[in-house]
């Protein structure tokens, strides 16, 4: 049974507290927490002791359509999305959060929205919230949610608002073509990211945006950083389906989830 609460977490507002059910036994909370004029919406998990947080970005177009039961609408099989409990079990506060409404257009996100002022803010909003749980604070995001990451640390430059570290799987960093948005292309302000960052790349990822090739290139557009650390995964399963940017590919680990948890967790414990 879901149960339907109404009080304020902090800055956030408990919608509903379901519990994980397949995912494991570790409590899952819904919560809105506020940012500009918006209530972003997210799950939560919270370990009892937790060593940190970890906020966790979607890829493609970012729009969960969360509903105010935890019923994820899209982006469930997403590789950061559906790895969540394991985030929160090896000890990190775990938020997941959809977009903010005004960011919204039908299923999917407004155009430049992930290079936007506005979705930064919201990232600020969301590290501050997880700071007062657990610090240090680490955005995480996978594919196109790179561009969001790079955004949100060249503009949160200092404060609460500001991530401890950043973590990017399969990220879309460097510029291929005009198909598609990239960091080096669409986001300003790289010399302003100073954070250790941690980037993850599959060594059969047939995504052509997100190739394990262009890791060097990468590193050196984010050579502000404090430090750029690169890891190639291999193994995993074979493409579920004909497109080489899917979640069930190479390009979302596919058959690899403990592996890339255990990697970025790893990381951040040396750190």
């Amino acid at each position: 049974m879901r149960i339907k609460l109404a009080a304020l977490l902090g800055a956030a507002l408990l919608l509903a507290a379901p519990g994980l059910g397949a995912l494991g036994a570790e409590s899952e909370v819904v919560v809105e927490i506020a940012t500009r004029e918006q209530r972003a919406r997210a799950l939560l998990l919270k370990p009892e002791r937790p060593t940190g947080s970890v906020i966790l970005l979607a890829g493609g177009h970012g729009n969960l359509a969360l509903g105010r039961d935890g019923t994820i609408g899209w982006g469930a099989g997403n590789q950061l999305v559906r790895t969540r409990a394991d985030y929160s079990k090896a000890g990190f506060a775990t938020l997941v959060p959809d977009i903010a409404a005004d960011l919204k257009q039908g299923s999917g996100g407004v155009a430049r929205y992930r290079w936007s002022a506005d979705d930064a803010r919201d990232i600020g909003a969301w590290v501050a919230h997880m700071r007062s749980i657990a610090a240090p604070v680490t955005l995480i995001g996978t594919s196109r949610a790179a561009l969001s990451v790079a955004k949100a640390a060249a503009q949160l430059s200092r404060g609460a608002e500001r991530p401890d570290a950043l973590v990017i799987t399969s990220g879309m960093l460097v510029h291929v073509d005009q198909h598609q948005p990239s960091v080096e292309r669409n986001v300003a302000g790289l010399h302003r990211i100073h954070q250790p960052i941690l980037l993850v790349y599959h060594a059969n990822d047939g995504c052509p945006y997100t190739l394990a090739a262009s890791a060097g290139r990468a590193r050196h557009l984010l050579s502000g950083a404090k430090r750029v650390d690169i890891v190639l995964l291999r193994g995993g399963e074979a493409m579920q389906s004909g497109q080489p940017c899917a979640a069930r590919s190479h390009h979302g680990f596919a058959g690899q989830d403990q592996e890339v948890v255990e990697t970025v967790t790893g990381w951040l414990r040396k750190r």
